[in-house]
């Protein structure tokens, strides 16, 4: 569809009158010079040149045909958008009124419905967490009886371990002793553990391994003054004492039995030994 302002161009052009015929000339040397001048920019290498303006020429002429456009229908499409606007208004005010009246008639089925859910739910989690907590409670009783066996066979290891020591068999008190240490690693009865290491420690210096029974008492002494037991911790010392003499560290076997006398009752036997021990050394 041609516009207005085409026709018009269009019939000036093809008149026969002198006015046509100048603007004809004009728009023959304007072509032409348009050409010429992009054989130039071509031939130096500047084609980009022309391209660009080119396009540039075709989108002020979209522009313009746009904006003229735009003037002459701006009331057409005034009327258009209105006309959207209204049809959305009153589409969205029948659908709040058919949302309203479905509530109203079915409002106090879905408020029975959800209080039935949510009393289903809460029943669920209840019975969820009481169940969570008896399983608590059965892992955590048979822990407790796993841990009871444990210090059970450790006790009944360290004590075979002591008679074979005292037997003479050094190398069997070892076997049993470090079976019993290991159990106990996994509990945390530190009493027991440092009763073990005492015991271990006393197999390993029978059969000459200083370093590592030496580590054991000091190990053992440190857990029973950890816990208090200033008792145990005297009788360690009093062993370290004697694995000094031993292997003959005479300063450090008298700074341990003054130590272990620190720590014994004055009324037990043990520190009575101790004494008599230190009397005799010195």
């Amino acid at each position: 569809m041609e516009t207005p302002g085409c026709n018009s161009l269009w019939d000036l052009l093809r008149a026969d009158s002198g006015e046509a015929e100048r603007a004809r000339r004009r728009l023959g040397v304007g072509l032409a010079l348009a050409v010429l001048l992009s054989g130039l920019l071509t031939a130096v290498g500047l084609a980009i040149v022309v391209l660009g303006m080119s396009l540039f020429v075709l989108l002020l002429l979209a522009a313009i045909a746009a904006a003229r456009a735009l003037s002459r229908n701006c009331s057409r499409l005034q009327q258009s958008a209105h006309g959207f606007v209204t049809s959305l208004i009153r589409t969205s005010a029948r659908q709040s009124r058919n949302f309203a009246a479905l509530l109203r008639t079915r409002g106090s089925s879905l408020v029975r419905t959800s209080v039935a859910s949510t009393s289903h739910l809460l029943t669920a989690v209840e019975g969820w967490i009481a169940r969570s907590l008896e399983q608590s409670r059965r892992a955590r009783a048979s822990l407790q009886v796993r841990q009871i066996d444990v210090q059970r066979e450790a006790l009944r290891l360290n004590s075979a371990g002591t008679k074979q020591r005292r037997s003479g068999s050094p190398a069997a008190a070892i076997e049993l002793h470090t079976r019993a240490l290991e159990l106990l690693r996994g509990t945390h009865d530190l009493r027991a553990v440092a009763l073990t290491q005492n015991n271990l420690a006393l197999a390993l210096s029978h059969v000459g391994d200083d370093r590592a029974a030496t580590a054991l008492f000091e190990e053992a002494a440190a857990t029973a003054r950890q816990l208090g037991d200033r008792e145990h911790e005297g009788r360690i010392m009093a062993n370290l004492a004697l694995a000094h003499r031993r292997h003959g560290r005479l300063e450090q076997y008298e700074d341990s039995l003054r130590i272990a006398l620190t720590k014994l009752r004055r009324d037990s036997t043990a520190y009575k030994r101790v004494e008599a021990e230190l009397s005799g050394g010195t």
